[in-house]
């Protein structure tokens, strides 16, 4: 099968492409000029790689005309919520325009491919108790927002023009390759330093919030599972179920560590202007429609992410 994911060289996504090239697939996938290719370094040559910008309508037009895609993923995005902060503009142009382009490619070319739009917990801001998809988006970052945006344009096309798309929401996806923008990583990467030499402090920013981490390799599975149900311009919430303090994951981390006696100092730069103190995912319909369920403890996925960086 011909299958194009956008963002290859993201975390999750270069996950993917190895999953489906072990499934004997053609795997195709987009990066831009400035992509940071060490994701997919030791699949690189099994890969075809296009070179553009999701923004670019014509060089999108392009790449789905000549792969001919009969599976899309769609994950390139910008996904980082600081810096949505400070680059909002950029960020929905990303994370909307890209998807418009994409989808208007598809729908012109007049082509039938199954396609995946990867979205986040994000849209849904503050809520009290566990979420699923019939729990009201009430997004407050501009990432939020421009996700929100991309699922409400997902859900349109599959209604209006009959495109065959499906929507994940993923909670805090964890694992080897997370870049170290992210609270997880960034704690697993100091550690790491630490243990080779490092001043034995850590930096950190809000400890008191909860976060619902899932492993990488549940994650890919939902979305491989979600886009061939078949299910079009429905969405499906995928996270662990089980929220854990920011703090608590220090700890744990801390506790992986080879160095005994490390500290830690708040560092008001990692400060956002505002944060979501909890979430927490309710996969039941996953679990009901897709056979879903996350199998990976958090335990075993921050160890993974220490030794990825122990390694680095």
């Amino acid at each position: 099968m011909r299958i194009l994911i956008t963002g290859i060289s993201g975390f999750a996504a270069s996950h993917l492409a190895r999953k489906l090239l072990s499934e004997g697939h053609e795997v195709h996938g987009t990066v831009r000029t400035r992509s940071d290719l060490s994701n997919i370094k030791d699949i690189k040559d099994k890969l075809q790689l296009h070179l553009i910008e999701m923004t670019d309508s014509f060089a999108v037009d392009n790449v789905v005309n000549g792969v001919q895609p009969e599976e899309i993923y769609h994950l390139a995005a910008q996904s980082y919520v600081k810096l949505s902060w400070d680059a909002p503009i950029e960020t929905y142009r990303i994370n909307v325009d890209g998807t418009i382009n994409l989808f208007e490619s598809v729908r012109k070319l007049k082509i039938s491919p199954r396609i995946l739009v990867t979205s986040t917990s994000e849209v849904y801001g503050e809520v009290n108790g566990a979420i699923n998809e019939e729990t009201i988006p009430n997004p407050i970052t501009h990432y939020g927002i421009s996700k929100y945006a991309q699922d409400m344009i997902a859900r349109l096309y599959a209604r209006s023009y009959n495109l065959k798309v499906v929507v994940t929401r993923a909670f805090n996806i964890t694992g080897a390759g997370r870049a170290d923008v992210f609270v997880d990583s960034s704690f697993a990467k100091q550690i790491a330093e630490i243990e080779k030499g490092k001043e034995p402090l850590i930096e950190h920013g809000n400890l008191e919030s909860e976060r619902d981490f899932v492993s990488v390799h549940d994650v890919i599975d939902g979305y491989i599972k979600a886009l061939r149900s078949e299910r079009w311009g429905e969405i499906f919430c995928l996270g662990s179920g089980k929220p854990v303090k920011i703090k608590g994951l220090l700890d744990s981390l801390i506790k992986l560590s080879t160095y005994k006696g490390i500290r830690t100092k708040v560092d008001k730069k990692r400060l956002r202007p505002t944060d979501t103190k909890s979430m927490k995912c309710d996969y039941s319909k996953a679990k009901r429609i897709l056979g879903w369920k996350p199998k990976v403890p958090i335990e075993d996925s921050l160890e993974e992410l220490l030794n990825y960086w122990r390694n680095d």
